[in-house]
């Protein structure tokens, strides 16, 4: 998703508005965009793509980030009363204000948060190493062909996968897996 200066700047003037609590749909997570939302001072609720990569961290107690499906319409719901749309690469429609059409939004704004997952911020700790090892074991190589292929010991490459299931709090492999698998890391 693409957004022009001034579409940008009406995004973050909505969000600034802001009183009650913030609902979004989100289909590209630009550094601009993401910062409006993290400046916001009121609840907020926002649905990221699965397309997004988002390694920052929210800001604790007011923002809640869920990963979603594919999303290709951009929504932002601001305390129920007004609401910008922006479907696929197209331009910024004009605000939302009509109750009826407040209602459609939030209702697929909540079906979109009830079928996503939490996602938690990616520690920055995690080596090139690391991420490479991953990489490797999530196409189905053994510890032992990873190790081979970055001319390393498969104790290394154990060690490496131990100190990443510790930092992320994964107590398997299967469960460090699934949590990678959500958060698109690898």
């Amino acid at each position: 998703m693409h957004l022009s200066a001034h579409d940008q700047k009406q995004i973050t003037a909505l969000l600034a508005a802001a009183r009650y609590e913030i609902l979004s749909l989100v289909p590209g997570w630009q550094a601009p965009l993401r910062s409006a939302y993290l400046r916001a001072r009121t609840r907020t609720r926002i649905v990221l793509s699965r397309s997004c990569r988002i390694q920052g961290a929210t800001k604790p107690g007011t923002s809640e980030v869920r990963l979603g499906d594919l999303l290709s319409t951009f929504v932002l719901v601001v305390d129920r009363k007004k609401a910008l749309v922006i479907n696929g690469d197209g331009p910024l429609g004009p605000p939302v204000v009509r109750a009826s059409d407040l209602d459609q939004l939030i209702a697929s704004f909540e079906d979109h948060w009830d079928r996503s997952y939490p996602i938690t911020p990616i520690p920055a700790r995690l080596s090139e190493l690391q991420l490479t090892i991953l990489r490797q074991l999530a196409t189905g190589m053994t510890d032992q062909a990873t190790a081979n292929a970055l001319q390393i010991s498969s104790r290394t490459v154990q060690r490496q996968v131990s100190h990443v299931m510790e930092q992320l709090g994964a107590r398997s492999r299967l469960e460090l897996g699934v949590y990678l698998a959500t958060t698109e890391l690898i």
